[in-house]
């Protein structure tokens, strides 16, 4: 991986951890289920694009000549079902 992409990819990590401790302080102060629940949704969106740029970068170093998985497919990877 290269170190611009690691950078991201950690910068990504950084911010869904801070997003995941809002969640659990909204969760101690009681707040709002609707309003929990969205900070869930968009968690789960961050950890999505987090495994889209790692996938990517994965596949386009390993896959070379071989038929490319396009973003759109790795994107539905990451769909709860």
């Amino acid at each position: 991986m290269k170190k611009q992409r690691k950078n991201t990819a950690l910068s990504r990590i950084a911010r869904i951890e801070g997003q995941l401790k809002g969640i659990r302080r909204m969760m101690e102060e009681r707040a709002e289920c609707l309003d929990i629940i969205t900070q869930v949704s968009a968690v789960r969106e961050a950890v999505g694009m987090l495994g889209v740029e790692l996938l990517k970068d994965d596949i386009t170093c390993k896959w070379d000549g071989k038929k490319k998985i396009d973003e759109t497919y790795l994107k539905n990877l990451f769909k709860m079902r």
